[in-house]
């Protein structure tokens, strides 16, 4: 007996029916996906392998992705009359009025990285000098690190002798698998001119150390490791995420690149940043700022000369051609100092009347946050989330 073959037909007709999923559909799933699970599904289909030449796709994925937030308050810190102040801003547009916290700031430092780890920060100086607190404001905990690798060379030096050590803080974050606060840091020596036996620097190996601070055993130790560094430790070109620092890096092997680090194995990735993604290191940019958007590293850039910002973001650590540039916001000739990244993708900035005004880059509608910067007044924004993993329980 020979087979229907118009049943057979019919039969995987429907099953190819059944199995049908409209674009719309499966866009609309695909556009909530992370950057990097979303790369891994390119191979499924044709028509997802050129997702990112789909204007229609990108636009769903950019709302999506400024959609997501990840909880915290947006701290303005001001620097005013030799005293400090901080004020919060609440609201999921931050419409309600500034709130003055009292906060006690155990020095006028720097504020690394402007973002709390578990409701952390790490307090550094400047470049001369060691230094670091880890403060957390809502206990009001504070914790002097104790003297690192790089001050003990310090006991071997005559004092007739003029060397210099430069410390550049390049990553604060928290080290999951064994419950660990880390920092990392890169010490500069100078030798001007040394007197007598140079044995010491033999156990220096070079002209640098790197060294990491482990907050359970409180104490430091030298980081066997050659990886790119930046000496740009004020901004907000550092940040961290699951587990990983990252900072940016503006000439390693003649181009820029971003350099992933995981706390817990001490492995790094260096990422190149190809000028076709963003040239904000070949062309003159006043701020350059890294976020986390949707569970992706942002680079968010302005560009001086055309008052536009660039946002690209990354998808796998160690692959250039990972990058994707999502879109440009602007002109925007109004700018006068761009400040930080929210964890919305909003960007502050200090507008030329003086008012701190953000970017919603969903609308691209500049929104005020009802402050005026005065003079002879200095104004940050730090994004701060609490935390229940206190330093005092380490």
């Amino acid at each position: 007996m020979k087979p229907n073959t118009h049943l057979t037909d019919q039969t995987c007709i429907q099953e190819k029916v059944s199995n049908y999923m409209p674009d719309e559909i499966s866009y609309s799933i695909l556009s909530k996906l992370p950057l990097k699970s979303l790369k891994r599904f390119e191979c499924v289909q044709k028509s997802w392998s050129i997702l990112f030449e789909n204007h229609h796709f990108m636009n769903m994925f950019r709302d999506n992705l400024l959609s997501y937030s990840d909880p915290a308050s947006l701290i303005l810190r001001v620097f005013k009359n030799r005293k400090q102040l901080f004020y919060s801003f609440s609201g999921e547009r931050f419409e309600n009025n500034k709130v003055k916290l009292d906060w006690s700031n155990p020095c006028e430092n720097y504020i690394f990285g402007s973002r709390s780890i578990n409701g952390t920060f790490c307090l550094h100086g400047s470049v001369h000098y060691s230094e670091i607190v880890l403060w957390t404001p809502a206990t009001q905990t504070r914790k002097l690190l104790p003297d690192s690798v790089a001050e003990s060379f310090k006991m071997f030096i005559p004092d007739e002798a003029d060397v210099s050590f430069l410390y550049h803080v390049q990553g604060f974050g928290y080290d999951r698998l064994i419950n660990d606060y880390k920092v990392i840091r890169y010490v500069g020596i100078y030798v001007d001119s040394y007197p007598g036996d140079e044995d010491w620097l033999e156990d220096l190996d070079s002209d640098h150390l790197w060294e990491i601070y482990s907050l359970r055993s409180n104490s430091w130790r030298k980081l066997h490791v050659d990886m790119p560094y930046t000496l740009q430790c004020y901004g907000d070109t550092q940040i961290y995420m699951d587990g990983v620092c990252h900072w940016l890096c503006e000439h390693y092997n003649f181009e820029p690149c971003l350099v992933s680090f995981y706390l817990s194995n001490e492995e790094f990735f260096v990422t190149p940043i190809p000028s076709d993604v963003d040239d904000c290191f070949d062309v003159k940019v006043s701020w350059i700022n890294l976020a986390v958007l949707n569970e992706s590293i942002a680079l968010i850039s302005y560009h001086t000369e055309t008052t536009t910002f660039h946002i690209s973001i990354l998808s796998e650590f160690g692959m250039k051609e990972s990058w994707t540039k999502l879109f440009i916001a602007g002109p925007l000739p109004c700018v006068e100092r761009p400040i930080i990244v929210g964890t919305k993708g909003e960007i502050f900035f200090i507008r030329k009347d003086e008012e701190l005004v953000w970017l919603d880059l969903s609308t691209q509608m500049i929104r005020e946050l009802g402050y005026k910067r005065e003079p002879y007044t200095m104004l940050w924004i730090i994004i701060y989330k609490d935390g229940i993993l206190s330093i005092e329980g380490q």
